[in-house]
């Protein structure tokens, strides 16, 4: 039982008696989050305890299912570098917050914006007078062997520029109750965005706690750092433009970025999406160049520009150095600040901080030792079995010494005398622990914290709370997400509850008002078509899969006619099966060779594969859909990627029809949800081009290279078509092929058929912008024109007399389906040519020197 604190100490408290925190087992030694001792609540525990005490191990753990659902609602995805493949990993968030007085708060805080204060300072000072260096104050060997060190980048800023304008800090309470810095983030600080959504999804999913809580917002951090980015602008400052650089969605954190983009009102753009021009950084559009004000970088300073840094970077804009040193561009982070990621900065620090701030440093860095001096190598290489040893150069391994037999510490040292100046050594302090929900008991686990601060005004701000990341056991030093760690709210207590606040404001100064959409980014452009195209795919694919698996049920159960399976085969590319000894042995091997289609992700006309374009490019295009446009997404991807184990035929038709329903309330939802502009006209253009083109492809099936031709396989295709019913009600008879032309192909008021369209692909292209703003038609206005019109000078009398047996119908019929189709495979590249060709991605041709 957790028993009543000690009068004499103020500083802990009894908690309410309750079997989720009685079995609580605190560890013997270090420093836990929420218990001074076993059985011991800090004071500013113990309102949460009361609550979860109240709310009980079973309810939490329905709330922890509640929120993981929602994060995966919202796709909210970090991709895992211990992952070989690159699968985006789900976002896991911990329903027991990390608490906070703010009294420590404002200690913290202070140390925090303090150390900003300082490596933007010694920034400052590097890359222009280097006092640093002459002084004596910093070792040049450590300046100059850290590749984040940009020799290009020495004076790139207008004296009394800001360096440092976000900067993430990685901390962690030891066992005697002292915050210290583990790393310095400036190249790409991430984790802000996650902290954000893990607040909005855990106060969704616990709303009670989360209303009247006496917590900081964190709105109000954001809303500093959209301002500060706005002030750096010096062309445009009372409407600058301003850009999210990101390296793309293969960025493991492309989720935050695409969020952040959205919630501060950034252009989300790629290193291609940019260009430099007269000195100065534009967007290419499809109306043309846009000059952009400012770039909240989240590319590695090195891959910025292959034109000054790293040549074979794919992922900067070449000449953005020279845009950002002239000033015609603002940075955030400037090019050359990571070099604060050092480890080995860490050992001078302190005296750092009192030459170049005239203070001494208030947050103290893990205690190390850089062995490029003989007295710090000295020490390191005397206490080796208790040290952890670093590299300063990015993304070494490191080896903890305690865990190292003594011919492994031998060759360590030898590493180390070879090239002293690469390494550091590093105490190793256990971290403080923090509750965790494990199967309805809380569990103590290491925790680690990441702190932002962000330029304003003179000084800098500190988020109130941060990421705070638990490891996954107890033996874990380090709970980077990268290693699967659980990600937790934390919470910096307030006297009394806060403010709402949020971005979404009213704005009291002028705005251009604009409607035509211009400004979309060519690659968007590409990736919204592809997204309507892919989206198309496996709509038609799933209905083709759909009856196919009816036909064979109702084979199996009726005996009937199952010759027009090996034609939906040929529809899907699967090739026919040979002839079986038993129908039961033909109807097995039709099934698996359907359901192949399902579940095989390797299948290259399956599902899981069109799935993955879909995903890949709506990924692309993230902050220009819905938000309920991604839910649906997302639920598409885990419907289609999960299939259930022990698929039938049955159970996999069904299945389909989710699959249908879930495609048919996403394509829905962006043509209701989304403006018709200029984004909207190239997704619908895909998937109507897409469409036509299967259309197109199930005529030829039916009446023209069809294996069994007949009435079963007419019904086929007006099932697939959804038009069944729509054929009954208007002709109350026999299926007539005649008929069914007319339906699908020139009824222009079928949006099924042909004719509706080709009529609508025309006119979303007729309102595509063209970019050399010809009086003529363009090359896509000329092919569509040329499909449309062949298609309504189509002699319908000479199709009229087809039927089971009329070869020259047929002929004619044939004729006519290429002539329609011709042109529109040439659609995809004129649109290519006229509106994607300058968003092609870069390529390396000759291999750059080391």
């Amino acid at each position: 039982m957790i028993e009543a604190a000690s009068l004499a100490d103020p500083h802990v408290s009894s908690a309410p008696g309750d079997a989720l925190l009685d079995d609580y087992p605190v560890p013997a030694s270090g420093y836990d989050e929420m218990c001074a001792a076993p059985g011991v609540l800090r004071p500013h525990w113990r309102d949460l305890a009361r609550f979860l005490g109240e709310t009980g191990g079973e309810e939490l753990e329905r709330r922890h299912t509640e929120v993981q659902r929602l994060l995966q609602a919202d796709g909210v995805t970090y991709n895992s570098y211990g992952d070989p493949h690159g699968a985006p990993w789900r976002w896991r968030v911990d329903p027991v917050p990390l608490l906070m007085t703010g009294e420590e708060w404002s200690v913290l805080a202070a140390g925090m914006e303090q150390r900003s204060r300082l490596l933007n300072a010694l920034l400052a000072d590097l890359y222009d007078q280097r006092l640093a260096l002459r002084q004596g104050w910093l070792p040049p060997e450590l300046i100059y062997a850290y590749p984040g060190f940009l020799h290009p980048c020495h004076r790139a800023l207008p004296a009394g520029s800001r360096w440092l304008i976000f900067h993430g800090i990685d901390l962690a309470r030891g066992p005697d109750g002292a915050f210290r810095v583990y790393g310095d983030r400036a190249q790409s600080p991430s984790g802000a965005g996650y902290t954000l959504e893990n607040r909005i999804i855990l106060a969704r999913a616990l709303p009670m706690l989360y209303r009247d809580a006496p917590l900081r917002r964190l709105a109000s951090f954001l809303e500093t750092e959209r301002a500060t980015l706005a002030k750096l602008a010096r062309h445009h400052p009372e409407n600058p433009h301003m850009v999210l650089l990101t390296p793309g969605p293969n960025s493991p954190v492309y989720f935050e970025h695409a969020y952040l983009a959205n919630y501060l009102s950034l252009s989300l753009v790629e290193g291609e999406d940019l260009v430099v021009r007269d000195g100065r950084v534009w967007l290419k559009t499809l109306g043309g160049l846009r000059p952009v004000d400012v770039i909240l970088r989240r590319v590695a300073d090195a891959y910025c520009d292959p034109l000054e840094l790293r040549g074979d970077s794919l992922l900067g804009v070449p000449g953005l150095l020279q845009a950002a040193r002239g000033g015609h561009v603002a940075l955030a982070n400037a090019l050359g600040s990571g070099f604060i990621e050092n480890p080995g900065l860490a050992a001078f620090l302190p005296p750092l901080c009192r030459q170049l701030l005239g203070e001494d440093l208030k947050l103290p860095s893990l205690p190390t030792w850089w062995c490029g001096h003989p007295g710090d190598r000295s020490y390191v290489l005397a206490n080796l079995e208790r040290l952890v040893i670093r590299s300063i150069l990015p993304n070494q391994p490191h080896w903890d010494g305690s865990r190292l037999d003594a011919a492994a510490r031998a060759q360590l040292a030898d590493r180390i005398q070879a090239a002293p100046h690469l390494y550091v050594g590093q105490e190793t302090l256990p971290l403080s622990t923090a509750p965790v929900l494990e199967d309805g008991q809380l569990t103590p686990r290491p925790v680690m914290l990441r702190g932002f601060t962000v330029a304003d005004g003179d000084g800098y701000r500190a988020m109130p709370g941060g990421l705070a990341r638990v490891s996954s056991g107890l033996d874990t030093l380090q709970a980077a997400m990268q290693q699967g760690g659980i990600s937790k709210d934390w919470w910096v207590l307030a006297p009394t509850p806060q403010k709402h606040v949020s971005l979404l404001r009213q704005s009291y100064g002028p705005i251009f008002v604009t409607r035509d959409g211009s400004d979309l980014p060519s690659r968007v452009a590409d990736n919204l078509y592809w997204l309507g195209r892919y989206s198309e795919r496996l709509d038609g694919t799933a209905r083709l899969l759909r009856e196919a698996f009816g036909r064979l049920l109702e084979w199996e159960q009726d005996n009937t006619d199952e010759r027009c399976l090996d034609d939906l085969l040929d529809a899907l590319d699967i090739p026919v099966p040979p002839v079986a000894e038993s129908p039961r042995a033909r109807f097995f091997s039709l099934r698996q060779a359907l359901l192949a289609l399902i579940v095989d992700a390797d299948h290259a006309d399956g599902l899981r594969i069109i799935l993955d374009g879909m995903l890949r490019t709506g990924r692309a295009v993230r902050n220009h859909l819905g938000d309920d446009s991604w839910r649906l997404l997302n639920r598409l991807q885990q419907q289609i990627q999960e299939p259930p184990e022990g698929l039938g035929a049955r159970q996999a038709r069904e299945l389909l029809e989710e699959d249908l329903m879930l495609i048919a309330g996403f394509c829905g939802l962006n043509n209701e949800t989304m403006p018709h502009h200029q984004g909207w006209l190239f997704l619908d253009i895909g998937r109507y081009l897409e469409r036509v083109l299967r259309t197109l492809d199930l005529f030829h099936l039916a009446f023209i290279t069809a294996r069994n031709p007949g009435v079963p396989l007419w019904e086929v295709v007006l099932t697939i078509t959804d038009n069944l019913t729509a054929y009954r009600r208007r002709y109350r008879s026999a299926l007539h092929p005649t008929a069914i032309i007319d339906l699908l192909l020139f009824d222009e008021d079928n949006p099924r058929s042909v004719g509706y369209q080709l009529r609508r692909l025309q006119r979303n292209i007729g309102r595509l912008q063209q970019p050399d703003h010809s009086p003529y038609r363009s090359a896509e206005e000329r092919l569509i024109l040329e499909a449309l019109a062949t298609l309504q000078l189509a002699d319908i009398a000479a199709l009229a007399t087809l039927s089971q047996d009329s070869t020259r119908s047929s002929t004619e019929l044939s004729r006519l389906l290429e002539a329609v189709e011709k042109p529109l495979l040439g659609l995809s590249d004129a649109l290519t040519h006229s509106h994607f060709s300058h968003a092609e991605v870069p390529r390396q041709l000759i291999a750059m020197r080391p």
